[in-house]
C-alpha cells in the first residue's frame, strides 16, 4: 500500500480530515468559558452538565457504529456520516443566546462523534499492520492536535483584533469544517478478513478477560479525566482576560502534537502499558500544579503537561484495545472502548461541573487525582494476553 510521509495513505487523509475538523472544534471550544460567562450568563455546573450529556448520547452512538460497522464492512461512510453531523452543527452557534441552545447543538455535534469514532479507529487499525499500528495512532493523533493547535490560535487573534466577537469565530469553524468532508475523497473503504455475521447488538463475551479489565480501568480513568472546557475556567480563577483563554488550550495542544507521534513510536518499542501508565501520571501531576500552584506560569506548564500525558494515553489505549482483539471484532471493540470512555466523561463532566461550581476547583481536580491513583494501580495488575 503506498504511503505518504511513511505511513499508509488511508492513515494521513484520515489524519488530514481529524486535522481541519480538530481546528474546527476547538476554535469552537477554547471559546467556551468566555462565551458562557459573558454571553450565555451560565457556570461550571452548566457548562460540564452540557458536555457530559452530550458525551453521555455520543456514547449510545459508539455502543451501535463500531458493530454495525463490523457486520456491514461500511466504515468509510460510517465515519463520514459523522462528520457531516458535527460540521452541520457549527452555523448554529451564531443564533445561540441560553445555555439550552448550546446544548442541542452540542448533542447533535457529538452524536456525529459518535457514530464516526469507533469505524474510524477500525478504519485506522485495518489500514495499518500490526507492527506500525501504534505509530498509525500515534500520527493520527498528532494531526488531530495539530488542528487543535491552529484552532485556538485563529480564535485568539479573532478575539483580540475583534473583542467579543464570537459570531466569526464560530462563522469561521464552520468554513475550516467543510474542508474535512473534502478529505475524504482520498480514503479507501477497508474490510476485514472475515465478514461477521449476525446482529449487531455489543456484546462483551467475545472478547478476553484482559480487554474486559482493561475497559473497566479506562471508564475510572476517563471519570477522573475532567473535559479540558471545565479546567479552561481555572484561568477565569486567577483574572486572565478572556481573550487570552483559548491560549492556554493552545498550550496543552502544542505538547499533545509535539508527543504524540512519539508516544505511538515508543508504545510499538516498549510496549502500550508503560506508556499509558506514564500518560496518566503526567495528567495527575498536570492536576497537582492546578491545585497548589496559583500563578499564571504554574497553570501553562500544567496545561502543557495536561497535553503530554494526554498524548501518551489517546492514541496508545486504542492501539492496546487493538492487540488485545480479533481483527473481525475491531469495530465492536472500539465501540465498547469509546463507550466506556464516553460514560465516564459524562460523569466527569455533570459532576465535575457540579463539585466545580458548588464547593470549588480545588475539591473536583483533588477527587480526579484520587481516581486517578487508584485506577493505575489497578491498571498494572492486569493481563496483556492477545488472542489467537
Amino acid at each position: 500500500m503506498k504511503k505518504i510521509f511513511g505511513v499508509e495513505k488511508n492513515v494521513f487523509f484520515m489524519g488530514l480530515v481529524s486535522f481541519f475538523n480538530d481546528c474546527s472544534n476547538e476554535m469552537i471550544v477554547s471559546v467556551f468559558p468566555a462565551f458562557f460567562s459573558s454571553v450565555l450568563k451560565s457556570g461550571a455546573a452548566s457548562l460540564g452538565f452540557i458536555e457530559g450529556v452530550a458525551d453521555g448520547l455520543s456514547n449510545l452512538a459508539k455502543v451501535f457504529a463500531g458493530r454495525f460497522s463490523d457486520r456491514t464492512q461500511q466504515r468509510k461512510k460510517l465515519a463520514l456520516l459523522g462528520y457531516m453531523l458535527s460540521v452541520a452543527t457549527r452555523p448554529f452557534y451564531l443564533v445561540s443566546s441560553v445555555a439550552g441552545h448550546v446544548l442541542g447543538i452540542r448533542i447533535v455535534d457529538r452524536i456525529g462523534k459518535g457514530v464516526r469514532e469507533a469505524p474510524r479507529d477500525a478504519l485506522l487499525s485495518l489500514s495499518s499492520d500490526n507492527a506500525s499500528v501504534g505509530r498509525s495512532f500515534g500520527f493520527h493523533r498528532a494531526m488531530d492536535s495539530a488542528g487543535a493547535i491552529l484552532g485556538p490560535f485563529i480564535a485568539f487573534l479573532i478575539l483580540t483584533i475583534f473583542p467579543g466577537a464570537f459570531n466569526t469565530v464560530f462563522l469561521t469553524a464552520f468554513f475550516v469544517g467543510i474542508l474535512a468532508l473534502f478529505s475524504f475523497v482520498f480514503i479507501n473503504e477497508m474490510r476485514a478478513m472475515h465478514l461477521r455475521k449476525g446482529d449487531i447488538s455489543l456484546k462483551l463475551r467475545t472478547h478476553t478477560k484482559e480487554f474486559k479489565q482493561f475497559l473497566f480501568i479506562i471508564f475510572i480513568l476517563s471519570i477522573a479525566n475532567i473535559p479540558i472546557a471545565l479546567l479552561l475556567l481555572r484561568t477565569q480563577d486567577l483574572g486572565l482576560q478572556s481573550s487570552y483563554i483559548p491560549l492556554f488550550y493552545l498550550f496543552f495542544s502544542l505538547s499533545y502534537t509535539a508527543f504524540s507521534y512519539f508516544a505511538g513510536r515508543l508504545s510499538d518499542k516498549v510496549g502500550d502499558r508503560p506508556v499509558i501508565l506514564g500518560g496518566y501520571l503526567l495528567i495527575a501531576l498536570g492536576y497537582v500544579l492546578m491545585i497548589y500552584n496559583h500563578t499564571l506560569i504554574a497553570l501553562a506548564v500544567g496545561f502543557f503537561i495536561l497535553g503530554v500525558g494526554n498524548s501518551f494515553t489517546d492514541g496508545v489505549q486504542r492501539s492496546f484495545a487493538a492487540r488485545l482483539t480479533l481483527e473481525s471484532e475491531r469495530g465492536n471493540a472500539y465501540g465498547l472502548l469509546n463507550s466506556a470512555i464516553g460514560l465516564g466523561l459524562v460523569i466527569s463532566g455533570v459532576g465535575g461541573g457540579y463539585i466545580w461550581q458548588h464547593y470549588g476547583a480545588v475539591q473536583a481536580l483533588t477527587l480526579a487525582l484520587a481516581l486517578i491513583l487508584v485506577a493505575l494501580v489497578a491498571f498494572g495488575l492486569i493481563g496483556g494476553k492477545r488472542p489467537h
